[in-house]
């Protein structure tokens, strides 16, 4: 009797969702949350949604990210904020000519910053959603049935019914359960990124579309991207993909050391895959060097963009990695529905397929379409605490499958050149 009686009073009880991550996919959850009627706080760690560079690379959001901001009413705004992306432009680095590839379904194209500041704005007007900045979570330890223990970075601790890590590759949340953290794998490709950005649009660019530049000889093992970006001191950013064999020929591109699982956050702004802050300069050689590059195998592009500051703004950064399932049967959430994983804490991918942020929204979408679908199934018009974990426990285990493909797809096209 006594545990039926508990039992009701569970029912009875509403759930409090702690967000580990304040990055995309965390806000978007909030917003799906409170449609849902349950209260949630965000937890970032970053003070400003731009803290480290509001200049760093662009994303573009196709149809499923876009399918994802409309199911939480975020579309319009992102709209108005973003640069549709209706075109691949092949760009001749030689000669200058341009041959335009219309996409099958435009994007919407963002800097990750950008994107954040347009869902926060959102949460921030949810009545069920509190975003906290300034410190993010370190550690999450289980006391009790329902009962999360949170430590912050800054010393102190919240509580919570239930975490959804969405804290990126190097997940705090993750790594708090093993039975989670030993489920994956840290993969690192023989790819890495060289990151620049020029201060305004060329003239002969497009703001409609994303740049692909290969240099003249086959030898040199790169290319670019380059994409305007969306803000209104507009600019042009720059990415040069480069791989193990571009060393051969270019030795000083050797990228960092990689990154260890544990060390995240140590390094500040090194720490993260952007642009250098606008404080920051990059070294004299390194600037130098990539300016006879650029000269000598990419001369009209060169000349397109020549400008004295934009290769003091490289940075070369660490070797790309992703998170690999180690074995089929792989869950995002745990056994007791508690902690679920969303975004790179649960599948982070490279680059190569711009699938990121697409995906991690869509997990955002589909955790919340389990809530939705178990509160059907009980008949409840609010979430009752085992309703959430039943939700968290049925989307960790139907997720990563659809998942997997993309992650595998997208880290075999960084393995480099044939």
């Amino acid at each position: 009797q006594q545990q039926q009686q508990q039992q009701q009073q569970q029912q009875q009880q509403h759930p409090l969702v702690l967000i580990a991550g304040g990055g995309p996919a965390g806000l978007l959850l909030s917003i799906l949350l409170d449609k849902i009627g349950v209260d949630s706080v965000v937890i970032e760690r970053a003070s400003e949604p731009d803290e480290w560079s509001s200049k760093s690379y662009t994303l573009v959001l196709g149809q499923n990210g876009k399918a994802s901001l409309a199911e939480a009413g975020c579309l319009e705004a992102a709209t108005e904020a973003g640069i549709e992306r209706r075109f691949v432009y092949f760009y001749d680095a030689s000669s200058g000519d341009v041959k335009a590839m219309p996409k099958q379904v435009s994007g919407l194209g963002f800097t990750r910053p950008l994107l954040v500041q347009v869902l926060e704005k959102v949460a921030l007007e949810c009545p069920r959603v509190t975003v906290k900045r300034g410190a993010g979570v370190s550690h999450v330890t289980k006391k009790d049935k329902f009962s999360l223990e949170v430590a912050l970075e800054d010393g102190s601790v919240v509580s919570a019914s239930h975490v959804i890590g969405a804290d990126g590759k190097w997940s705090n949340v993750r790594e708090s359960f093993p039975e989670l953290s030993t489920q994956f794998t840290m993969q690192t490709c023989p790819c890495f990124g060289v990151h620049m950005n020029l201060s305004t649009v060329p003239v002969s660019f497009k703001s409609d579309g994303t740049y692909v530049i290969k240099p003249s000889s086959p030898d040199c093992k790169f290319y670019i991207i380059a994409s305007p970006r969306p803000e209104t001191d507009q600019g042009l950013s720059i990415s040069m993909v480069c791989y193990d064999q571009t060393l051969e020929k270019y030795p000083w591109l050797a990228p960092p050391a990689d990154m260890k699982i544990g060390d995240y956050g140590k390094g500040g702004w090194e720490d993260e895959y952007s642009a250098l802050p606008g404080t920051v300069t990059a070294e004299e050689s390194l600037s130098d060097n990539l300016m006879k590059l650029f000269e000598d195998e990419l001369p009209a592009f060169y000349n397109a963009i020549k400008d004295d500051d934009i290769f003091q703004t490289a940075r070369i950064n660490r070797r790309v990695t992703w998170l690999k399932m180690n074995a089929e049967g792989t869950s995002y959430s745990t056994q007791d529905g508690m902690v679920a994983l969303i975004g790179d804490a649960a599948h982070a991918m490279t680059a190569a397929m711009g699938e990121g942020c697409n995906t991690a929204m869509g997990s955002a979408v589909k955790l919340a379409d389990s809530i939705k679908a178990v509160m059907q199934q009980n008949g409840e018009e609010q979430c009752s605490l085992n309703t959430m974990s039943d939700a968290f426990i049925q989307y960790g285990c139907s997720r990563p499958a659809e998942v997997k493909p993309v992650q595998e797809g997208s880290a075999a096209r960084n393995m480099g050149p044939k």
